[in-house]
């Protein structure tokens, strides 16, 4: 009888851990689902739909180290095209560090993020000078079809020469953790602006599967 009686909390905590069980995984479920068709989230930016995987390449950072496609994924990449000969890349650096910056709150999100800025040339002792502004920054150079064919992934065209800086900032690109560009930015939005936007894509892990459209 004794063990009769002990079996019956048992068998009672076991069916209420079972419940408890089948709650959570109907809950998260029902969570993913709801997040699975739910519609894109409206940015300032322009998304990319489906997102596009990027080629293959291999550019170099400012000490000579390689830096390809498989240096992107499980990172969230804001990329730009710009010389650091000119003020373009200058003030496409600083606009970068300025996102950056403005995420430095949310810790998760904010190591996770790095920062490219690619050139067909980049001077050496320039490119090592400003690769010190942040622990994020990366100055890369590459052979122009290197550099082309990136540019004709995410869809840049280069600035004709003699353009004015002023007119129209640097174009930002937004490569997600799984090496796909996921959005761009034109150089009209502030930095404030694209932090935001960068956040809400954060916040949307059914925007990283593999067959979202």
């Amino acid at each position: 009888m004794f063990i009769k009686h002990q079996r019956r909390p048992l068998l009672r905590l076991a069916m209420i851990s079972g419940a408890i069980g089948l709650f959570l995984a109907g809950y998260y479920w029902g969570h993913w689902y709801k997040l699975r068709t739910a519609p894109p989230p409206n940015i300032e930016g322009v998304m990319v739909r489906p997102a596009q995987q990027l080629p293959t390449f291999e550019l170099h950072d400012a000490v000579g180290r390689p830096f390809t496609e498989k240096d992107l994924p499980k990172r969230w990449t804001l990329l730009a095209f710009a010389n650091l000969g000119q003020a373009r890349g200058h003030l496409a650096i600083m606009r970068m560090i300025d996102i950056y910056n403005r995420l430095a709150d949310q810790e998760e999100l904010h190591k996770e993020i790095q920062l490219v800025l690619a050139a067909e040339e980049q001077a050496p002792e320039l490119a090592r000078e400003f690769s010190r502004l942040s622990p994020a920054l990366q100055v890369l150079s590459g052979k122009a079809h290197e550099i082309d064919q990136l540019r004709t992934a995410v869809g840049d065209a280069p600035s004709p020469q003699g353009a004015a800086v002023e007119d129209e900032g640097t174009p930002i690109f937004l490569i997600d953790p799984k090496g796909r560009l996921l959005a761009l930015f034109t150089g009209t939005e502030q930095p404030a602006a694209i932090a935001q936007d960068l956040s809400t894509l954060a916040a949307r892990p059914d925007l990283l599967s593999p067959d979202q459209q």
